[in-house]
């Protein structure tokens, strides 16, 4: 719970509200997604040591409440709480800020439920990614998929494509209204 309030906390205060966008917190079968528009202020290497925030009059204000404590130990206390409680913590960076906080179920135990050992070996890291993001959520769009891995809408459609064609993943229906399914081997 710590972790998903100071991850809450921390998306609050660094969102580019001049953007009109909005915070986006999403819960998946077996992680939370919350992303906000905003690029870093500072180089990546510089994450989880250095903290500017973009609306100090909220800063402010929290700082006040019991929903946050000392400026800057945000990124630190969501994987702290995380590692303690048997979590893993993402952090990625693009356009927005995304933090994947997952359950410390093991998730790629339900990929290679699915998925042989031998085929497992043939799937690349981002393949993994998607199969599991799939699993999670049947109807996701390729879109959401590109942000949720990282990569562009082509890499993912590329990426499935060979999912397919290695009997991994079947998509059921049409383009719009259908969804995929993770076949087992």
């Amino acid at each position: 719970m710590e972790a998903y309030r100071e991850a809450i906390v921390n998306s609050i205060i660094h969102f580019d509200y001049f953007l009109g966008d909005t915070i986006a917190i999403e819960k998946l079968k077996s992680s939370i997604v919350i992303n906000n528009k905003g690029e870093l202020l500072f180089p990546e290497s510089d994450f989880g040591k250095r903290s500017e925030a973009r609306n100090r009059l909220l800063v402010d204000l929290l700082a006040r409440t019991d929903f946050m404590e000392k400026a800057g130990t945000g990124v630190k206390r969501v994987s702290d709480a995380c590692t303690e409680n048997g979590n893993k913590v993402e952090f990625r960076f693009t356009d927005a800020f995304w933090i994947t906080l997952y359950s410390n179920k093991n998730v790629t135990v339900k990929v290679t439920d699915k998925v042989t050992n031998k085929v497992t070996d043939k799937v690349t890291d981002n393949q993994s990614l998607i199969l599991q993001y799939i699993i999670e959520r049947e109807d996701i769009s390729t879109r959401d998929l590109a942000e949720m891995v990282g990569i562009s809408q082509r890499k993912v459609k590329e990426n499935i494509a060979k999912l397919k064609v290695l009997g991994i993943l079947k998509r059921i229906g049409p383009p719009k209204g259908g969804h995929w399914q993770v076949l087992e081997n």
